[in-house]
C-alpha cells in the first residue's frame, strides 16, 4: 500500500517537476519582426514593378489593324483565284473561299457569275453583296472530251446525275462519238434545261 500511495503522488508531482527543471527559450520576437519587415518590402517591390510594367504597357504604340479586303472598285477573277484570294472579296471568308473553289473544279470554271449561287451557303443576299467584286475570264474554263471522258469523270460535273452520266456514256458506246451538242439532244434522260448548262463545258475532240 505505501509504495501504491508513493506511485500514485509521483504521478500527480510529475507536471509540477517538469515546469521545474525544464524552461522554455523565449521567443526572438526581435527576429520575428525583422523577417516580418522584409517580406513586406519584397511585396511592395514586386507592387512597384508591376505598376511600371503596366505603365509600360501603356506607353507602348497601340498596332493598327490593316484589313486585306478589296478596295472599292477592285475585282478579282473568280477562274483563277485561289481560296486565299477570294476571302479578300468583302463578304467572303475562309469557309466560303473553299466551297467555291471546290464548286469551280467540278465545274471546270465558272460561265456566268449567276452560278455562284448554286455553291452551297451563298443565297441571294450573299451573291448581291459580292458579284461586283468578281469577274470572269471564261477562257480559263476546263472542258471536259464528251468522246473520251470517263463515266467516274464525267458524274463529276454537277449538272449530270448518275442516270444522265450513264445515258450519255452508253448512247456514245452505241451510236460513236457526238460531233455537237445536238447529238446529245438524241440521250432522252438529257433535258433543255441540262443540255444548257453543260454546253459551255463540253468540247468534241
Amino acid at each position: 500500500m505505501v509504495v501504491l500511495v508513493v506511485l500514485i503522488l509521483l504521478v500527480l508531482a510529475a507536471p509540477y517537476l517538469y515546469g521545474y527543471f525544464h524552461k522554455d527559450k523565449p521567443v526572438d520576437l526581435a527576429g520575428f519582426d525583422k523577417t516580418a519587415a522584409l517580406l513586406n518590402n519584397a511585396q511592395q517591390a514586386d507592387s512597384l514593378a508591376d505598376v511600371k510594367s503596366e505603365a509600360d504597357n501603356n506607353d507602348q504604340p497601340k498596332k493598327t489593324f490593316i484589313s486585306n479586303k478589296l478596295k472599292p472598285g477592285a475585282t478579282i477573277e473568280l477562274n483563277s483565284a485561289d481560296s486565299a484570294q477570294l476571302t479578300r472579296v468583302r463578304g467572303i471568308g475562309g469557309s466560303f473561299a473553299m466551297w467555291i473553289v471546290r464548286y469551280r473544279n467540278r465545274l471546270g470554271g465558272f460561265y456566268d457569275k449567276e452560278q455562284l449561287k448554286e455553291v452551297y451557303g451563298i443565297d441571294t443576299a450573299k451573291y448581291d453583296e459580292i458579284k461586283d467584286q468578281l469577274t470572269i475570264d471564261r477562257s480559263k474554263i476546263i472542258k471536259m472530251n464528251i468522246n473520251s471522258i470517263s463515266f467516274a469523270s464525267l458524274r463529276q460535273c454537277p449538272y449530270l446525275g448518275y442516270k444522265q452520266a450513264s445515258a450519255i456514256i452508253e448512247y456514245r458506246t452505241q451510236h460513236g462519238k457526238y460531233s455537237s451538242i445536238d447529238d446529245i439532244k438524241n440521250v432522252a434522260i438529257i433535258t433543255p434545261d441540262i443540255l444548257t448548262k453543260i454546253e459551255p463545258y463540253i468540247s468534241y475532240q
